[in-house]
């Protein structure tokens, strides 16, 4: 891994505008803009207790997609999600699918979507963050059908912008063990 080379990537390539999504347990609606909870318990990209990030995706079904993985694919273990979406444009993003980004920083895609084994991602999200970087556009753990937004809502300057859009809040349709919810 050559993270060195993160600062020589600076500004960074595609800027990410637009939509993107997230869903979390519903008992958490209100904190659905707070990174709060992932700095107290990290993520694939933030270390807990040291930053914390928003983690978006591309889809709502990607974003499900994402909270199945947690449970293992095991639907009837995911408790009530809520779904929202939020209007960004971030000028300084660091583009991890760019197969030249990673080549430079000396990580391969299988680095960033390894289970249960986060210290490559926490890595380069350290650099990127330090360096001056607002955000990751990187690979899914789901399925290459999904790309996430890795947001440093913390480290954000005008004109790039993070707003959650609350008017989107609503129950995301999860299946139970009494059927569709």
């Amino acid at each position: 891994m050559n993270l060195v080379a993160i600062k020589g990537l600076s500004p960074g390539g595609h800027s990410p505008s637009g939509v993107y999504f997230r869903m979390t347990n519903e008992k958490f609606a209100a904190t659905m803009d707070d990174i709060g909870p992932s700095f107290l318990y990290g993520g694939r990209y933030n270390p807990p207790q040291e930053f914390g990030v928003l983690y978006l995706s591309v889809s709502k079904e990607c974003a499900f997609k994402e909270k199945l993985r947690q449970v293992k694919g095991r639907k009837d273990n995911l408790l009530p999600q809520v779904a929202a979406s939020f209007d960004v444009k971030i000028v300084r993003a660091l583009n991890l699918l760019d197969a030249a980004v990673l080549e430079k920083i000396g990580v391969i895609r299988e680095d960033l979507i390894r289970n249960n084994d986060f210290f490559v991602p926490q890595s380069v999200a350290r650099e990127a963050r330090n360096v001056g970087f607002e955000a990751l556009i990187t690979f899914s753990a789901v399925g290459e059908e999904c790309c996430n937004l890795v947001v440093f809502k913390d480290r954000l300057a005008p004109p790039s912008f993070c707003l959650f859009n609350p008017n989107t809040l609503k129950p995301y349709p999860t299946v139970s063990r009494h059927g569709v919810e």
